[in-house]
């Protein structure tokens, strides 16, 4: 439960309401629905409840830029790796014209009208 609040509290210093659909998102994903608007009732009763420093990335506002961080470099990396193929593709196809326009210089004009 004390999760779910520091969630709350988390987004109402962010200057957002919390509401269930809100604090799901920033919750894992087998959290159950039940609890999360247990939760938020609770910190709607004591939205300056004190409770511990969490330790879960998740929660602690100083670690979400790492997490973005992170997140950029996991798209970043998938990105590469799906582009690499494709540069090795458009590399093979311009040798490959490449070696026609040089076949196409060696060919005598007068084969190339018959």
């Amino acid at each position: 439960m004390d999760r779910i609040i520091l969630v709350a509290q988390q987004l109402a210093k962010e200057g957002k309401t919390p509401n269930t659909a809100l604090i799901k998102a920033r919750l894992p994903k087998n959290t159950p629905l039940p609890a999360i608007i247990q939760g938020l009732k609770l910190w709607q009763d004591n939205p300056n409840k004190e409770i511990n420093t969490p330790t879960e990335p998740a929660l602690t506002g100083a670690t979400s830029e790492q997490i973005s961080g992170s997140i950029d470099e996991i798209i970043n990396s998938k990105i590469a790796q799906a582009i690499t193929p494709l540069k090795e593709e458009i590399s093979l196809l311009k040798a490959q014209l490449e070696t026609l326009n040089n076949r196409i210089a060696i060919t005598p004009t007068e084969t190339l009208e018959e």
